[in-house]
């Protein structure tokens, strides 16, 4: 092929894998067809009528409104990359190919070449996954696959564990109000402001990495725009609009030793989190210094066991037509706030801790912004001007953390008026909104800035703690991400859920998140309990709404309450000294379980066991696990099975193989898994199972005894 025809986008397949017995094996059975094996599962697959690739060009549009983004492409030419010659010359150690459709050869074509390399210390055999592509702008890279194979990953999915029969586009943006286009809320949303109803892939945290049952596991380093397209049977494709693909490609014996080395592979979490938050929960309060102090002796008077109070307002709020926003000029507002400084030590005194809220924008009216914008720190327009972005009746500007000074100016503001004021945690809010057509210093392609500012913002975040040595004494938690933040974060939360029941937008799809996530390299994470999105006359939060979250939400790493974005239609934890009651007694089992909590803690950074695992991933000799996607195991011992709709008393929970007793069950009756169990689900009594043989089990014990109804 001659170089002179070949353009200058650059697309070459390398694989490279350790262990050279059966690392990489081809099979060749006729011209054009061939299978390349890793660790004896077929990675590649191509035969005349079903390609390894394709190559094309596109027209694509991505049209932005407060963070949601219509995505909308033409793609106008497409072609088959039909007929594959191989060179095995090189092989066992070196394997070559260039496939190619012979109407266009050799104008446009793929090459491939495999090639074995070092030892990986967490994965059993690993492969790197280069593609080149000569002639087009757009490539279909397609592994193997069959009718049988299950898909799991793609960071944070909030409507389907098993990602196999759908295509998931790799783009950060908001998760939309709904999520379901068929459902009426979402029609009612989409006609008042298009694009915002969201559908099932939409998610804060997409990721282009994601594990087979047949034990290996797909790391995309793609930063532009990509789509995981797993609706074929024979195919798992990417399609990708990059001058280049790399994929990292590890196995292992089995599904839980593969998701160990996910997490540690993208990871790097503190060894512990803070001591603190086993205190109890974190409890949302806002509206001034007194009004906080007054929700918190109302908590304490009725026996909740409280680790901080958070006060998200504590820079000034403002008023929108979605409800009360927080004044985005990160500087405490004292005239909201008097004397929060001694308040926030007064507290520390008394064992409990104050957090705030930060996010990447300052709002226009600030003077901060003033201050950011004479320095150059934020992101421009397309005329050289400061990005004035709408973010839901206010403007705002977004930091350019491409910019290693204003980075270090951000990172000092986090320093300064966040953690040197006092506050031991904090919400590092939104990163999706960046549009492309805004301009970063050092970032010329916007395609790839736009996935990649949550990961610099994630890395400010880490730089603020790292540079006053709060890593393990300070805790964020962040919504958005793409590949490589998870090397940042200490803790994720799952963003704004509607205040309601739905599969695809409340309480149900925190769990789904939960477990994704964990299975995309992040172990660690919450959500907002009673969810966030109340919208006028169609959905506010009820009390069971609000304590079924709750107990649900006793079994996970952080127990943290949201009022809301308009707080005055909701109930709240502190509505009524009976809600009080009911919440303190959920706080208490949650503190109750501080061992086994820091247990569970201490697998994710030791083992990459995420906390909250699918059943499959502790079970993967069950078939039947694969397909539950509503339970899930907190850490090794507790099976949760968490009440999703209301009016409920009883609940069908599915124990996998082993031994379970039910937590609230006072005969203590021992069920031999796998079987399907009707268990009593009263208001307060979430069913939980531990193993009848697990080293927890006094603890488990004294549970019941100390807080059965």
């Amino acid at each position: 092929m001659a170089p002179g025809l070949r353009s200058e986008l650059h697309c070459v397949l390398i694989i490279c894998c350790i262990m050279t017995a059966n690392c990489l094996t081809l099979t060749y059975p006729s011209y054009n067809t061939f299978t390349l094996f890793i660790d004896d599962k077929p990675l590649l697959d191509h035969n005349s009528g079903d390609p390894v690739a394709a190559v094309g060009r596109s027209r694509i549009n991505f049209t932005e409104d407060q963070g949601n983004f219509i995505i909308s492409e033409d793609v106008y030419e497409k072609i088959e990359l039909s007929t594959c010659d191989i060179d095995e010359s090189g092989m066992p150690d070196l394997f070559k190919a260039t496939c190619y459709s012979v109407e266009n050869f050799p104008e446009v074509s793929v090459d491939f070449a495999v090639e074995e390399t070092a030892d990986s210390e967490l994965f059993r055999k690993t492969a790197l996954v280069n593609i080149t592509v000569f002639g087009r702008d757009r490539l279909w890279f397609r592994l193997a696959s069959n009718s049988t194979e299950k898909i799991y990953g793609g960071g944070e999915q909030f409507t389907y564990l098993n990602l196999k029969g759908r295509e998931f586009p790799m783009w950060i943006r908001e998760q939309g109000v709904g999520r379901n286009l068929s459902s009426p809320l979402t029609e009612i949303v989409e006609t008042g402001s298009p694009g915002a109803g969201g559908d099932y892939h939409t998610t804060y945290y997409p990721a282009p990495i994601f594990l087979s049952t047949w034990n290996y596991a797909i790391l995309g380093k793609q930063e532009r725009y990509s789509i995981l397209n797993f609706t074929s049977s024979t195919r798992k494709e990417i399609y990708v609009h990059d001058e280049k693909l790399t994929l990292n490609v590890g196995t292992a014996a089995n599904l839980m030793d593969l998701v160990g080395a996910i997490n540690r592979e993208i990871s790097v979490i503190p060894p512990t989190l803070p001591e603190w938050i086993y205190n109890g929960a974190i409890v949302a309060v806002q509206g001034g210094t007194q009004n906080m102090l007054d929700k918190l002796q109302q908590c304490l008077d009725n026996g909740v066991n409280i680790s901080a109070i958070w006060i998200q307002d504590w820079a000034g709020k403002i008023e929108t037509p979605f409800g009360y926003r927080v004044f985005w000029n990160w500087r405490w507002n004292e005239e909201l706030y008097p004397k929060l400084d001694s308040v926030i030590f007064n507290l520390a005194q008394q064992g409990i801790q104050v957090a705030a809220y930060i996010n990447p924008h300052l709002n226009v009216e600030g003077d901060l912004f003033v201050e950011a914008d004479n320095l150059g720190y934020l992101l421009k327009n397309d005329k050289g001007e400061t990005y004035r972005q709408d973010f839901g009746g206010f403007l705002a500007g977004t930091l350019d953390f491409s910019n290693p000074v204003a980075k270090q100016w951000y990172a000092d503001l986090i320093k300064t008026n966040i953690i040197g004021f006092g506050f031991k945690g904090f919400m590092a809010d939104f990163g999706e909104y960046t549009p492309v057509d805004a301009i970063a210093a050092n970032s010329p392609d916007p395609y790839q800035f736009h996935n990649l500012l949550p990961v610099l913002w994630a890395s400010t975040v880490r730089l603020a703690l790292e540079e006053t040595d709060t890593l393990n004494s300070v805790l964020p938690w962040a919504r958005s991400g793409f590949t490589n933040a998870q090397g940042f974060h200490s803790m994720i939360w799952a963003g704004d859920q509607n205040v309601d029941w739905s599969m695809s937008d409340g309480l149900p799809s925190s769990i789904v998140a939960a477990l994704s996530l964990g299975l995309s390299g992040f172990g660690l994470s919450h959500s907002d309990i009673g969810g966030y999105t109340t919208l006028n006359g169609i959905l506010t939060r009820s009390e069971e709404l609000l304590l079924r979250w709750a107990e649900y939400s006793v079994f996970t790493p952080l127990m943290r309450t949201h009022e809301g974005n308009k707080p005055e239609l909701n109930h709240q934890i502190y509505s009524t000294n009976e809600t009080l009651k009911s919440f303190a007694r959920l706080s208490a089992i949650y503190t109750s379980l501080t061992p086994y909590h820091k247990e569970v803690v201490s697998q994710v950074a030791t083992f990459g066991i995420p906390a909250m695992a699918p059943l499959f991933l502790h079970h993967a000799e069950d078939i039947d696990s694969f397909d539950i996607q509503y339970q899930y195991l907190y850490g090794s011992d507790l099976l949760v099975a968490p009440v999703l709709q209301p009016s409920k008393t009883n609940q069908e929970v599915y124990l996998p193989p082993g031994r379970w007793m039910h937590l609230w069950d006072n005969d203590q009756k021992v069920f031999e898994g796998p079987v399907s169990v009707n268990v009593n689900a009263t208001m307060g009594k979430t069913p939980v199972f531990f193993r009848d043989n697990s080293k927890w089990i006094s603890l488990f014990n004294d549970i019941r005894n100390r807080f059965n109804l």
